[in-house]
């Protein structure tokens, strides 16, 4: 899929920030799980809602114009869920907070990327 490596480019740029952002929290060795799951959120959240273009670009079993109608389904349907559900979370598991705060910036960050791949946008 075209878009793939610059998602994934971006959701490991988050993390980045994200890792530096807030040092004190992740630094020391009994961070790995929070690093991973960090990395784990900027990574998956900058991809999913793209699954039935992956679909169309890995197989080419159903057309484009086919997909497109689920792509958009897709990310008007994840989005509001996901963006709900990390804003949940920072209240019930507020000593994740930070992960829980730059899995809403992934989100956003691929709204906006997908805004200016015009072919592939959700609202265009």
């Amino acid at each position: 899929m075209p878009g793939l490596i610059i998602h994934l480019i971006a959701g490991s740029a988050i993390y980045l920030i994200g890792r530096y952002s807030f040092r004190k929290f992740f630094d020391g060795p009994q961070k790995n799980k929070e690093r991973s799951l960090l990395l784990f959120i900027c990574l998956v959240f900058s991809i999913i809602p793209d699954a039935f273009l992956g679909i169309y670009y890995a197989t080419n079993l159903l057309s484009f114009k086919t997909l497109l109608p689920y792509h958009v389904a897709t990310h008007l349907i994840i989005t509001p869920i996901a963006i709900i559900f990390f804003l949940l979370l920072m209240i019930i598991d507020s000593k994740r907070k930070p992960i829980w705060l730059f899995g809403i910036c992934t989100i956003t960050l691929h709204i906006i990327m997908d805004q200016f791949i015009r072919e592939h946008g959700f609202l265009f």
